[in-house]
């Protein structure tokens, strides 16, 4: 289930006009690299020590093959390659180099499973309790993480 919120957002190509309204996303909390690691050793034979360590590991591995020039095809998962952004565009390809490029970005690809996942949501809008409202700053709902579902097979 996706909660979501109704924003409003004016075209900043016609100001003038009023703004229209669009859904957004709500999160209801941060799920950290710890996190994820106790659920995942909940369910297997993996401790939360083994499980960090690799996730360490194979993000040095993704880093270094993106300097590289690779790109990084992670199967279900998805697909990293680099992207660069040009800051100073010139007349002929030989007046470029490389301080005509502003920075490079890593662009994520979705894998067929994530992709899916954004096909099979159920949305659900959001209001906030007047609990919510009145409390001080607490907008996640509270910082307890939910009970690791069953695997998807």
């Amino acid at each position: 289930m996706q909660q979501y919120t109704v924003v409003p957002r004016k075209d900043l190509l016609h100001p003038q006009q009023p703004p229209k309204f669009y859904a957004m996303a709500r999160s209801t909390y941060k799920a950290t690299v710890a996190d994820v690691c106790h659920r995942v050793s909940e369910r297997s034979s993996y401790s939360r020590g083994e499980l960090k360590g690799v996730i360490d590991e194979f993000l040095i591995e993704v880093i270094n093959l993106l300097t590289n020039g690779a790109i990084v095809q992670l199967g279900d998962l998805g697909s990293f390659r680099m992207s660069v952004r040009t800051a100073t565009p010139t007349a002929t390809a030989a007046e470029f180099n490389s301080y005509c490029i502003d920075r490079g970005k890593v662009i994520f690809r979705p894998g067929a499973e994530l992709r899916k996942l954004t096909h099979n949501l159920n949305f659900v809008h959001y209001k906030p309790t007047e609990n919510e409202n009145s409390s001080s700053g607490n907008k996640g709902g509270g910082s307890e993480i939910p009970e690791a579902p069953e695997p998807m097979v």
